[in-house]
C-alpha cells in the first residue's frame, strides 16, 4: 500500500510540474508593511505571513503607486498608473465600466491563457466597474462596517467552495480580504495587544456606529492613548486577517494544489495611523507619505526561492507583468504595461533590471504626485506648488523636510517627476471626464467634525471637544482666541473628490460647554481662483446651517481661524453643487 500510495503522490507530483501553475493574488485591504512582524512591527502580528515571507521572497521597498482603493487595484489591474488608466476619484458605480474598452486586464490575460478566473472582493470600490472585466466569477461583498459576509472568516469557506468547482484546471484567483480596513475591530481573540490605554475601546472607524468614534475625536486632540490604542485595534486586525491568509495556504495544501501554486501577499495601500497629523490629521489613509504607500509584497509558491528578501524599489504596477511572466503567459500590451517583471529578481538574477525612479499620485482631497529613487523622495503640491524631500534611508519615517536644503537633489527629481507628467497625465481630457462623472447639481458634501481621509484638519494644539445636543451629530471642536503670542489654531474643511464649477456654502455650529463665543470668527473660503474672507458671528443661529457670503466657483477648502474675539467653534462644513 505504501508503495502504491507514493507511485500515486509520484505521479501528481510530475504531473503539477508539467501544468501551468495557478496564480493566487491576496490582498489584505489597508495593510502597512511595517505593520507586520516581518516588515519590522516588534509585535507579533503576522505569525503566518512571516512563516509565508521566510518560505519566498520578501519586498522589502515595494509601494502603491496611490494611498487608496481604486487607483491602486486599476494599477494592478491595468499596469499602468492611476493617471494613465484614469481611475483617480471616487466614483463607486454600477457603469461606465472604469477602463477604454482597449484596455487589457491581467484577468484578461489569464483567461486568455486558459485559465479560470474568479475574484473575491470585499469592498465595493474595487467591485465589477473596476475589475470584473475578464473574471469568469466574481464575489463582491460591500465591506462597509464589518458586514458579516465580507469577514475573513466568512470569504474563506466561499473560496474553497470556488476551489470544489476549478481546481482541476489552472485557475488565477484574485483575493481582496477587507480586514484591516477601518473600523478595526479584532474579535477578542485577536485583541492581543492592548494596555491600560483605553483598554475597554474595542472598535474605531469611520464606519462604525457614532457611539464607536470616541477614540477618533480623542486623537484629534493629540490623545496619544487615543493614538496608541488605535493602532493596538489595527494590530489585532493585522493578526486576525493573518490566521485567515495561514488558513488559505494551509487548505491548498491539504487540497495538494500547494506546489503548482504562485502566492503573492501585498496590500492596495497602507494606513497614516496618525503618522502625520501636521497636515493629514487620521488614521485613514492619504497623502503620499510611505504610512499611505508602503505595502508587503511577499512571493511564495512553485519555483520561488525561499528565504530571499530583496531591496530594490518596485510597486504595484510589477504585479501584472511579473504573475503573467511567472506563469508562462503571454504578456498585457507592451504598450500599455508600465510595470518591470519582477521574476528575474525572484529568480536571483543580479543583472535583472529594476527601477530607477517609482511615481505616485493622489487627486483626492487635495492633488499630490510623487517620485523616489532608491534614497530621496520628492512630493509635489499640484495647487500650492509646495516641494516635500525626504532622505528615506536616515529618515524613513518622513519627519524631516530637507526640501531647502538639498537643490540639486529637488531639481533632479523634479525634472523626472515633469517628464512622467508630460507622458502621462492630459489635463484638459481629465477634466473633461472629471466633469462628465462628478455629480449633477444638488448633491452636498458634507463635512462633519469626524471624518475620514482627513477632510476635517485641525492645526496648533490645545483644541476642545464639546458634546452638546444641537452640535452637529453631537460633537464639534473648540478652541480659545489667539493670545497675542500663540500659534493660530485653524480648522481647514476639504472633500474627498475635487470640485469643479459653482457652489453654495454652509458652515453649521452648535454651542459649547462654556461662554465666550467668539462674534468676529475668520472665515475663508479657498477656491483655485483665490481666497474669499468673511467673519461669522458664532453666537447666532446656534444649531443651524448657515450659508458663507454667496456662491464659489472651483472651491479647495473653508479655513476656520482663532484669531477673533472669543471662543471659536469648528463642527460641520457642506458644500452645495449648483452647476458647472
Amino acid at each position: 500500500m505504501r508503495i502504491v500510495v507514493g507511485f500515486v503522490l509520484f505521479c501528481l507530483s510530475v504531473a503539477a510540474a508539467d501544468l501551468p501553475p495557478n496564480i493566487v493574488v491576496i490582498l489584505a485591504d489597508q495593510l502597512q508593511a511595517n505593520r507586520l512582524h516581518t516588515y519590522g512591527n516588534p509585535r507579533p502580528t503576522s505569525p503566518n505571513i512571516d512563516a509565508l515571507a521566510a518560505a519566498g521572497v520578501q519586498f522589502n521597498r515595494f509601494y502603491s503607486v496611490a494611498p487608496w482603493t481604486a487607483p491602486s487595484h486599476g494599477a494592478i489591474a491595468t499596469s499602468e498608473y492611476p493617471s494613465r488608466h484614469g481611475e483617480t476619484l471616487y466614483l463607486v458605480r454600477t457603469s461606465p465600466p472604469a477602463f477604454t474598452p482597449d484596455t487589457v486586464t491581467l484577468a484578461q490575460a489569464f483567461k486568455n491563457a486558459g485559465y479560470h478566473t474568479g475574484a473575491f472582493v470585499n469592498n465595493a470600490v474595487a467591485g465589477p466597474y473596476l475589475l470584473g472585466k475578464g473574471f469568469d466569477d466574481f464575489d463582491l461583498q460591500v465591506g462597509v462596517a464589518l458586514t458579516p459576509a465580507s469577514k475573513a472568516e466568512n470569504t474563506n469557506p466561499r473560496i474553497f467552495s470556488w476551489l470544489d468547482k476549478v481546481q482541476s484546471n489552472p485557475f488565477f484567483l484574485y483575493i481582496d480580504y477587507w480586514e484591516p480596513h477601518s473600523p478595526y475591530a479584532p474579535p477578542p481573540a485577536h485583541d492581543l495587544f492592548k494596555s491600560d490605554a483605553y483598554p475597554d475601546q474595542t472598535t474605531v472607524g469611520f464606519d462604525a456606529n457614532p457611539a464607536e468614534l470616541n477614540l477618533v475625536r480623542w486623537a484629534n486632540l493629540n490623545d496619544r492613548n487615543a493614538v496608541t490604542r488605535i493602532v493596538q485595534l489595527y494590530d489585532g486586525f493585522v493578526h486576525y486577517v493573518d490566521f485567515y491568509m495561514g488558513q488559505l495556504v494551509d487548505e491548498f495544501k491539504r487540497r495538494g494544489l500547494y506546489d503548482n501554486t504562485i502566492f503573492v501577499i501585498s496590500s492596495d495601500h497602507g494606513e497614516l495611523l496618525y503618522a502625520h497629523p501636521e497636515d493629514y490629521l487620521t488614521m485613514d489613509h492619504r497623502s503620499l507619505y510611505d504610512a499611505a504607500l508602503h505595502v508587503p509584497a511577499i512571493f511564495f509558491g512553485k519555483g520561488i526561492s525561499t528565504g530571499t528578501t530583496v531591496n530594490a524599489l518596485a510597486s504595484n504596477i510589477d504585479l501584472a507583468p511579473t504573475l503573467l511572466d511567472l506563469a508562462g503567459a503571454a504578456p498585457m500590451p507592451a504598450s500599455q504595461v508600465q510595470g518591470l517583471s519582477l521574476a528575474p529578481l525572484l529568480r536571483g538574477d543580479p543583472t535583472a533590471t529594476i527601477h530607477k525612479y517609482i511615481f505616485f499620485e493622489q487627486d483626492l482631497t487635495e492633488q499630490l504626485r510623487g517620485v523616489r529613487d532608491k534614497r530621496y523622495k520628492l512630493i509635489l503640491n499640484l495647487t500650492t506648488g509646495r516641494k516635500q524631500l525626504f532622505d528615506t534611508i536616515a529618515d524613513p519615517s518622513e519627519l524631516v523636510d530637507i526640501a531647502s536644503s538639498y537643490p540639486k537633489v529637488i531639481a533632479r527629481l523634479s525634472a523626472e517627476l515633469d517628464q512622467w507628467r508630460q507622458a502621462n497625465e492630459n489635463p484638459s481630457a481629465t477634466l473633461s471626464r472629471w466633469k462628465t462623472m462628478l455629480p449633477n447639481p444638488g448633491p452636498v458634501d458634507l463635512v462633519d467634525n469626524v471624518t475620514s481621509g482627513a477632510n476635517l484638519q485641525l492645526t496648533g494644539d490645545r483644541w476642545h471637544l464639546a458634546n452638546r445636543p444641537d452640535d452637529y451629530n453631537g460633537n464639534a471642536y473648540w478652541a480659545e482666541p489667539a493670545g497675542p503670542d500663540e500659534p493660530v489654531r485653524t480648522a481647514l474643511w476639504r472633500t474627498n473628490n475635487l470640485m469643479f464649477g459653482t457652489y453654495r456654502i454652509s458652515m453649521y455650529y452648535g454651542s459649547i460647554n462654556v461662554d465666550g463665543v467668539a462674534t468676529n470668527v475668520p472665515i475663508t473660503i479657498k477656491t483655485r481662483n483665490g481666497d474669499y474672507s468673511l467673519r461669522l458671528d458664532q453666537t447666532q443661529n446656534p444649531g443651524k446651517w448657515q450659508v458663507l457670503g454667496g456662491t464659489y466657483t472651483d472651491p479647495l477648502a473653508v479655513v476656520l481661524s482663532n484669531q477673533a474675539n472669543g471662543r471659536v467653534i469648528a463642527d460641520a462644513v457642506q458644500f452645495e453643487f449648483l452647476n458647472h
